[in-house]
């Protein structure tokens, strides 16, 4: 299902005034020096790794195989690694409409991704059992868990594709079939396939979860969850591999936000305050987060920190769209846009969750 007239109608990301919030500046006393020079360091560490990852695109390249120590691993692969980031660069520049889709179903994928962010497909049942058998393994080890949302680590297995090339074989298969590999490479501008695979099943909680802010009597935000991820020029697919309906944590995302993601001063701060764990609620690093200058008072992980009744708040609300079963049993997204997934209020969801990336030369 893609949105009938829904469309986020700022272009930037959320700004909070995180003086006026009732966690945080409303309840906090004004930071010392040397809380600010503690903020300040915790955010140069996270600035620099951000930086480093968006110019050396580290996730786009491939791993070099070394058996000796690290270093030597580095030093031997550096010229290797040096021409793949020259010709990666080069060809990006000079891409153009290379990358246009050519066929009616990449088409179909396409137009809805570029505009909204997200486009909804449907895959048949045959190829639901498939997927369902070659993570077999993954899949049973994760129902002997039973993990609530908030617990991504226990939730979701990743599988490696050097120890399962058949199943990353037949994904980039059957993504190459729906024209979603000749979208995602159109969107992206550059060859894609499929680069990391991971397995997910996540149970309601029992009970429904505090506020992130309780300890100073203030109720949790109706945007929590809502973010943009970390990573950068991907793309990701959200298999559903059984009903979701909107209390079993469909996929929410927030329609045309992934043109107002694309700021790139504004990018590196959010991502370097949660890459260094400014992004926590937990009281200490809330106090911490809020001795930064207002300027740098920006995260990747906002929704929780969005009052419920901001501008911003009302507009993810109204600009959002759950992708259920009915609508389709797959969504292609850019995670660069504002979206929110995995939070069942009632069963469990089962999922898999495939990352377009670039391909190796």
């Amino acid at each position: 299902m893609q949105p009938e007239g829904k469309s986020y109608p700022f272009d930037h990301l959320p700004a909070i005034d995180y003086d006026a919030h009732p966690a945080y500046g409303r309840v906090m006393s004004m930071p010392m020096l040397g809380a600010r020079l503690k903020a300040l360091s915790y955010f140069g560490y996270g600035f620099l790794l951000t930086s480093a990852q968006r110019i050396i695109d580290s996730e786009h390249l491939p791993q070099q195989a070394d058996a000796g120590k690290p270093l030597v691993a580095v030093l031997r692969g550096l010229p290797t690694t040096l021409r793949l980031i020259l010709l990666q660069r080069l060809s990006r520049f000079t891409a153009g409409q290379a990358y246009a889709p050519k066929t009616e179903r990449g088409t179909a994928i396409f137009v809805p991704l570029q505009g909204d962010g997200f486009a909804v497909t449907r895959l048949g049942n045959d190829a639901i059992a498939q997927i369902r058998n070659l993570l077999a393994p993954q899949l049973k080890t994760l129902e002997q868990r039973a993990t609530p949302a908030g617990d991504p680590d226990g939730s979701r297995i990743s599988v490696d594709p050097a120890a399962a090339p058949d199943l990353y074989r037949w994904f980039n298969q059957t993504a190459a079939d729906l024209g979603l590999t000749e979208a995602a490479s159109a969107y992206l501008k550059r060859p894609v396939g499929v680069g990391r695979i991971a397995a997910e099943i996540v149970d309601a909680p029992t009970a429904p979860p505090a506020s992130p802010f309780a300890d100073v009597s203030v109720d949790a935000s109706p945007c929590a969850g809502f973010k943009v991820d970390l990573g950068y020029h991907v793309l990701k697919l959200m298999v559903y591999l059984g009903e979701v309906g909107p209390a079993n944590g469909p996929l929410t995302y927030v329609a045309g936000s992934n043109r107002a993601a694309t700021r790139f001063w504004d990018g590196l701060i959010r991502r370097a305050n949660d890459l260094c764990g400014l992004s926590s609620t937990l009281q200490s690093w809330r106090e911490t987060f809020y001795a930064l200058p207002a300027g740098l008072q920006r995260k990747a992980s906002f929704g929780a920190d969005l009052v419920a009744d901001s501008n911003f708040a009302a507009a993810i609300e109204a600009s959002q769209v759950a992708v259920t079963s009915s609508d389709g049993n797959a969504v292609l997204y850019d995670p660069a846009g504002i979206h929110r997934d995995a939070a069942p209020t009632q069963g469990r969801r089962t999922a898999v969750i495939v990352t377009f990336t670039e391909l190796p030369r």
